[in-house]
């Protein structure tokens, strides 16, 4: 947000222009690099309790890892290296939080920041709508200080749920809590990203099945929370890529869109199968995107499909680490859902949700400076590990008490 983005950005996302000099992209690259080297101390300063915290899912190291090592099969090993680094350090910032703060505290926190740029964003679209409000495709969207409505959409996404958990909560200040949940779900309508408010919508769907999860072991609940997700995975592609599902059935062959990106995308991916093309280099001049940008006209930054662009990143390898990531984690904070008390511990859940469902059409995988990849581990990493005392109970004792705490 506060590099100010549209500003030196043109508002038409198709138009090919080349990138403007932004001024505060200098300042942005030495707050990161403070709080990265700030993050780094504190968690040298507390190495016993950083390296426990770490330990509690060792698998979410390797896909970092991973992106850093990129560099010795990359077409542009330096930039891959660079990121790549800068992924790590992206990575350790989520582990400082979740080794300083709790679960409730960094909802708090998010609120306050995520409130802030909902109401910032806001009154910039209304100061400067010539730049603020997108042109071309999707003309009339909003997208405030950002280059694209659907950066915009994603953060006022993930604001809503974490407004919707904190009112629900039995805060102090509900009012204010509930305010920030509307703004935010406001400023999701004025972008007009459909993805966004069918994910927005499904969220509020699975809110009372999730509650479930903890109130009833049956496999019935578990096996409704998978048909939401999986059919409003389906409505959200659907939604998302009509135009290109009819050229694809031959009902307009002038409408190639995504069908095209994708197609290519894919036969790329079968080049490099194993490793891919390197951390963030397939989208870059001179790499293995040139002939999808030669066909598509413009030039899009990402395959528009989370998982598609890790396969091209990193390879089927790189693809299998983070499902695994996902899986298990998701698994996780199903258990940590039953142990938990209060509606916070709701919060792993619906992240990794969030997470997984918003790659059907975005790249929200695994970027540098990222808050969506370092919030993922900071989710891993809060949840502690659970072991249940072995002693001869009843199936309802084991579900109503509460199992003591490994802080490992």
């Amino acid at each position: 947000m506060l590099r100010f983005a549209s500003f030196y950005t043109s508002p038409d996302a198709k138009a090919d222009a080349e990138p403007t000099y932004n001024p505060f992209d200098s300042i942005s690259s030495l707050i990161q690099q403070f709080v990265y080297l700030t993050s780094l101390f504190f968690l040298i300063a507390r190495g016993k309790t950083s390296v426990r915290v770490a330990l509690r899912d060792p698998l979410v190291w390797t896909l970092p890892i991973l992106t850093m090592l990129s560099f010795l099969w990359s077409d542009f090993p330096d930039i891959s290296l660079r990121k790549g680094i800068t992924t790590l350090q992206t990575t350790y910032f989520g582990l400082y939080v979740a080794s300083r703060f709790t679960i409730k505290q960094q909802l708090q926190m998010l609120g306050w920041v995520l409130g802030i740029t909902a109401v910032f964003s806001f009154f910039f679209t209304l100061a400067f709508p010539g730049v603020a409000i997108e042109a071309g495709a999707n003309a009339g969207s909003w997208r405030g200080p950002f280059t694209q409505k659907n950066l915009l959409a994603r953060l006022m996404v993930l604001g809503a749920i974490v407004f919707l958990l904190l009112a629900l909560d039995r805060p102090k200040s509900p009012k204010l809590l509930w305010g920030g949940f509307g703004i935010c779900v406001l400023m999701v309508i004025l972008t007009g990203s459909k993805t966004a408010l069918l994910l927005l919508f499904t969220i509020i769907i699975l809110l009372p099945f999730y509650k479930l999860l903890r109130a009833k072991d049956t496999i019935i609940i578990p096996a409704i929370v998978g048909l939401i997700i999986i059919g409003s995975s389906v409505i959200t592609f659907v939604t998302e890529n009509w135009l290109t599902i009819l050229a694809a059935l031959g009902r307009d062959a002038t409408l190639s869109g995504r069908t095209t990106l994708w197609e290519v995308a894919l036969e790329k991916i079968s080049e490099r199968f194993w490793l891919g093309y390197g951390y963030q280099s397939f989208w870059l001049d001179g790499g293995g995107a040139m002939i999808i940008w030669k066909i598509e006209g413009y030039k899009p930054p990402h395959a528009h499909n989370g998982f598609i662009n890790m396969a091209l990143d990193l390879g089927v390898i790189g693809l299998f680490l983070f499902l695994t990531i996902l899986l298990v984690n998701y698994i996780r904070s199903i258990i940590w859902l039953r142990i938990g008390k209060t509606v916070t511990d709701l919060w792993p859940i619906f992240y990794i949700t969030f997470f997984f469902m918003y790659n059907h059409s975005e790249n929200t995988i695994i970027e540098h400076n990222s808050i969506f990849w370092s919030l993922l581990v900071t989710v891993s990493l809060s949840m502690r590990r659970v072991k249940l005392v072995k002693r001869q109970i009843t199936a309802p004792e084991l579900l109503n008490s509460q199992p003591p705490i490994n802080s490992g």
